[in-house]
């Protein structure tokens, strides 16, 4: 999951240098429109935004895209979490029962040495 919000920090960045660049562009277009443009230079300069345009729709796309792949693996890993928190409480009952199973135990046998004593005592007293 780290790998790919870096991913998308990355693709950010990218986005943001591509929209910058093309408000320079603009500008620097704009300041020698000033002072008239030949009809080349304005198709070369449409041609070119459209060429930014479409490399910005491209990063949106792909910041989307780790977006979409972030999310699955945050929706993965919530459930993975979930079952690895029911298995816990499950083995944590398990571990519950065995314990009080094997402290039953304990107790028959004690109370069994214990009556067994008391009857040995009895034998000895009499």
């Amino acid at each position: 999951m780290g790998q790919l919000q870096q991913s998308i920090q990355n693709e950010e960045q990218k986005k943001t240098a591509l929209i910058e660049y093309q408000g320079e562009y603009l500008q620097g277009f704009q300041t020698s429109a000033k002072n008239g443009i030949q009809g080349i230079k304005l198709q070369q300069f449409e041609s070119f935004i459209l060429q930014i345009d479409q490399a910005l729709i491209h990063q949106k796309n792909q910041v989307l895209q780790y977006e979409q792949q972030l999310e699955k693996a945050q929706d993965i890993y919530k459930q993975l979490n979930l079952r690895l928190k029911s298995f816990e409480k499950l083995q944590s009952r398990l571990d519950e029962q065995a314990l009080k199973s094997e402290n039953r135990q304990l107790q028959i046998f004690l109370d069994e040495i214990g009556a067994q004593l008391h009857s040995l005592n009895k034998g000895h007293l009499y």
